[in-house]
């Protein structure tokens, strides 16, 4: 039996690490190429003919200032949603308040709603405001998520309620039960939301290229798209920027893989 067992486990090790390794391959060609020189395309070089031209171009190309428009959106849009995702879930799942049916039910609305269809209507506002290329339009319009608050709340909901009953006869009142009980258990459920906002609008091309149009406002994916129309026959160029976009994720995945796989689990839970 034991023998049996641990045949099992190397069998299944191995599906999973070739499993990895079929996800890994893309990246792995992706800078294997962005450390080749144009006349060396297409050709399978060692690592003495490998260069570094290409990052050059694209940190040339204004590369640290797209990773900074776009560490500033993502993390504008991660903070106001860890805000207000939050506390609206909290107060759907926890306050009884006049038109609450209604405001989940409009919530519940906006997941049905795709993204492309408000194109027209922010951006005329935006041109209105006087928002084109600035943070403002690139953050304010983003700044809660229906599945989001929806997701907040079913977890709220999840909360044993005598939790904070025990804390009212304590002397605590409703922020005080929030802030010393409820947010100390959701540390899980906010670092869901952080993964997948920062998955979402690290990598968002739509909104900031209909929001942008001036070099100095691009964010990586729209700047990196801009390189790609300038150098199109160069595919060394092209994985360069795959590759720079593809970085601060996974330096992210590292920083938080446990959360990352308890955040899975917590989904799949509430789901």
């Amino acid at each position: 039996m034991t023998i049996h067992k641990r045949s099992t486990t190397v069998i299944r090790t191995l599906l999973l690490a070739l499993g990895a390794l079929l996800y890994l391959i893309p990246f792995l060609y992706a800078l294997y190429t962005s450390l080749l020189s144009k006349a060396d395309l297409g050709s399978v070089v060692g690592p003495s003919r490998w260069v570094l031209d290409n990052y050059r171009y694209v940190i040339g190309a204004g590369l640290f200032g797209w990773y900074k428009n776009s560490l500033i959106m993502t993390a504008g849009i991660i903070a106001g949603n860890l805000v207000l995702n939050t506390l609206a879930g909290y107060a759907l799942a926890r306050i009884e308040f006049p038109g609450k049916k209604i405001i989940f039910f409009v919530i519940i609305g906006t997941m049905m709603i795709s993204g492309q269809i408000t194109i027209v209507p922010i951006y005329i506002m935006a041109v209105k405001l006087g928002w084109i290329n600035t943070y403002k339009a690139l953050i304010i319009p983003f700044l809660t998520n229906g599945m989001l608050t929806f997701f907040m709340r079913q977890f709220f909901l999840s909360i044993p309620i005598e939790l904070e009953e025990s804390a009212r006869i304590d002397g605590l009142g409703r922020f005080g039960m929030f802030g010393r009980i409820v947010l100390p258990i959701s540390k899980m459920s906010l670092a869901t939301q952080v993964i997948f906002l920062f998955r979402e609008w690290w990598n968002q091309l739509l909104w900031p290229v209909t929001l942008t149009n001036k070099l100095e406002m691009f964010v990586i994916t729209v700047g990196l798209n801009s390189l790609k129309g300038q150098y199109y026959e160069w595919m060394n160029v092209s994985m360069t920027g795959v590759v720079c976009t593809i970085l601060p994720v996974i330096v992210l995945f590292i920083l938080m893989q446990r959360q990352f796989t308890q955040s899975l689990a917590l989904v799949g839970i509430k789901g």
